[in-house]
């Protein structure tokens, strides 16, 4: 006689579970100074800094490799440390302390790239952006692992919307803000610093740009407190961990979770190649000044806030799968057009329904990979989803460079389409990630 499965109970407490809006918005701090350090980065980094020490004709190639160092770091680094995170246990939680030390120490040499760019020192500048790096994958796991950490399945869809909506914030600020302090032309301020060039807004830009760091860390240690979770049982199993999870992913008979993987794969492989070379594809294909590229950025970064939130509650409704390829399929189209539109207002109008698009995609790809290895391996789960949108974004802007070098850069907007269209087709795929399974992988485990 069969015998049937037995099917996972949801219980009353975690139907009525309230969504804690307070805490998610401050979390979304955290995430606020990855967006607005990361897009000051790669604004700034290979369109001027860069340039300035390395000519030849594989600069885009050599350039290409320094601005994957980041992802170097955090492919080697948040895997490990998301999936260490789920067995820390401290006296100020799982995550925060990871968080206290990483965004800090990110700050410190965020602001220090600048000086060494400033002072007209390569090495120096090399070994900040290197430090830089590894503070920021050592606290970027843990940050994000936090919201799933204080919100139950059914909000994360729009709380991950909130936490986005942050990100974009700290974007628009890198667009719209500090590209116009990135002008500033003051011998006087230059003085103070000792620099030999009256450009001082370089350094400005970052050195602000630290400082909201910090006070955004500083907010999110007094507000959130992390809920406490029960001791390591040494009875148990030790966690699988980041390998583990891997081993699980891989050769499980649904191949859901790891088709999901490399669909984020593949879309980050064309999203990180454009946003890396945007802004030097501006100056050098479209004759726009290097700031005015990046301003015009704002567009994109702006429609990602506004929606961001909204593609939450989109997938609620039409559920996470289907909200991602709609998402998918808008940003195809609206790159398709910028591929022949060089209008710079008609650019950022265009930029508009890019970042609706992108909020539809990311806003809920990291929420179902939680929801397919369940509330224990948040860390995991997250470690994982980074594993695969590092590796995109270690290869997107070196292979890209490589293009580039042999062609030109009018080829950034075809090569961000193709791997949008494979990352579409792997996502037909996906079958599991919706609300509720989540129950379903915690009682397989």
């Amino acid at each position: 006689m069969a015998v049937e499965e037995e099917t996972p109970v949801i219980t009353e407490k975690e139907e009525k579970e309230p969504m804690r809006w307070l805490y998610v918005i401050v979390i979304g701090l955290g995430f606020f100074t990855t967006g607005v350090s990361w897009n000051v980065y790669n604004s700034y980094l290979p369109a001027d800094f860069l340039p300035l020490f390395i000519g030849g004709a594989f600069q885009n190639t050599i350039i290409g490799l320094i601005m994957v160092l980041d992802n170097v770091a955090a492919l080697f680094l948040q895997p490990y440390i998301g999936a260490k995170s789920d067995a820390e246990r401290s006296r100020i939680g799982r995550r925060m302390p990871y968080i206290l030390i990483g965004a800090p120490g990110a700050a410190v040499f965020f602001a220090l790239i600048a000086l060494g760019w400033a002072a007209f020192s390569f090495w120096l500048m090399f070994f900040f952006i290197t430090v830089f790096n590894v503070f920021m994958a050592y606290y970027r796991a843990p940050v994000v692992a936090l919201m799933p950490d204080v919100v139950p399945s059914e909000h994360r869809t729009k709380a991950n919307g909130v936490i986005n909506l942050m990100g974009g914030i700290g974007a628009i600020y890198a667009f719209a803000v500090a590209s116009q302090i990135y002008k500033i032309d003051d011998p006087g301020l230059a003085a103070l610093f000792g620099t030999t060039t009256t450009r001082i807004g370089p350094i400005l830009t970052f050195l602000t740009t630290s400082i909201i760091m910090v006070i955004s860390i500083i907010i999110l240690y007094i507000v959130v407190k992390e809920p406490e979770v029960p001791p390591v049982d040494a009875t148990k199993p030790k966690e699988v961990g980041i390998v583990g999870a891997m081993k699980q992913v891989s050769f499980a008979n649904d191949k859901s979770t790891i088709g999901l993987l490399f669909a984020i794969l593949f879309w980050f492989f064309g999203w990180n190649a454009m946003e890396t070379w945007y802004t030097r594809y501006g100056r050098e294909v479209l004759g726009f000044l290097t700031a005015d590229a990046s301003f015009q950025l704002t567009a994109f970064a702006l429609s990602f806030v506004i929606f961001a939130v909204p593609a939450g509650f989109a997938a609620n409704k039409l559920g996470r799968k289907r909200t991602i390829l709609i998402g998918l399929i808008i940003m195809i189209a609206s790159l398709g057009v910028l591929v022949v539109v060089t209008d710079y207002i008609m650019m950022m109008i265009i930029f508009v329904v890019t970042g609706l698009g992108w909020a539809l995609v990311n806003v809920n790809s990291i929420v179902m990979v939680w929801e397919q290895l369940g509330k224990s391996r948040v860390g995991a789960g997250t470690g994982l989803y980074y594993m695969f949108s590092m590796t995109a974004a270690i290869l997107g802007p070196l292979i890209s460079g490589l293009i580039f070098d042999l062609t030109s850069l009018s080829f950034l907007f075809p090569v961000a389409i193709m791997f949008l269209i494979i990352s579409f087709v792997i996502m037909m795929g996906v079958r599991t990630g919706e609300v509720g399974d989540e129950l379903i992988s915690e009682a397989a485990q």
